[in-house]
């Protein structure tokens, strides 16, 4: 008798087990469409099943285009293969590695990224030109340029600036400037 109750409770609870193993899965990113308010996706999951115009959800305040290839994690809504949508997704081959326990970065395909390390430092590298586009740019600290060489910070310019003189038609030096920095 008990293995005839197993039985039925396994039979009835195929229809739900099925559709927990379904809830979520894995797959390959093969084309992104990035032209409207939100981002659909072509996508192969497990044994070559290709889902066309997938949902891709995307953290508030960020968005990307990752590359064909890239690896996916997508749950099927109450186990609905009918409905998926991309939840996650990775590509290992751009990945800024070699991080602290506790650092985030924000990175590109090109190397290009923002690195918030240990210390309170923030490390941005832009491959060709970083351009900041505000009407006003305030710093509470100094500014330096040519950091890594014999650059000098925007006070020691100033300094150097405030204190400059030319030679004086008559052989003399003029005074400094009478505006300063």
């Amino acid at each position: 008798m008990g293995g005839y109750i197993m039985r039925m409770m396994q039979k009835m609870l195929a229809p739900l087990k099925r559709r927990i193993y379904l809830m979520l899965g894995r797959a390959v990113l093969k084309a992104v469409q990035d032209d409207g308010s939100r981002q659909y996706a072509q996508i192969t999951a497990l044994a070559g099943e290709t889902k066309d115009n997938v949902e891709r959800i995307q953290e508030y305040g960020f968005t990307s285009n990752p590359h064909s290839g890239a690896q996916v994690v997508f749950i099927n809504f109450a186990g609905n293969r009918d409905h998926p949508a991309i939840i996650a997704v990775d590509d290992p081959r751009y990945r800024k590695n070699n991080l602290a326990t506790g650092e985030v970065a924000i990175y590109t395909d090109e190397g290009d990224f923002i690195h918030f390390k240990r210390g309170k430092i923030i490390e941005i590298k832009a491959a060709t030109k970083l351009r900041i586009d505000t009407p006003l740019l305030e710093v509470t600290g100094e500014i330096k340029d040519r950091a890594d060489t014999d650059g000098k910070t925007m006070e020691e310019i100033r300094n150097i600036y405030n204190a400059h003189t030319h030679t004086g038609d008559s052989g003399g030096s003029t005074s400094t400037p009478g505006t300063t920095m």
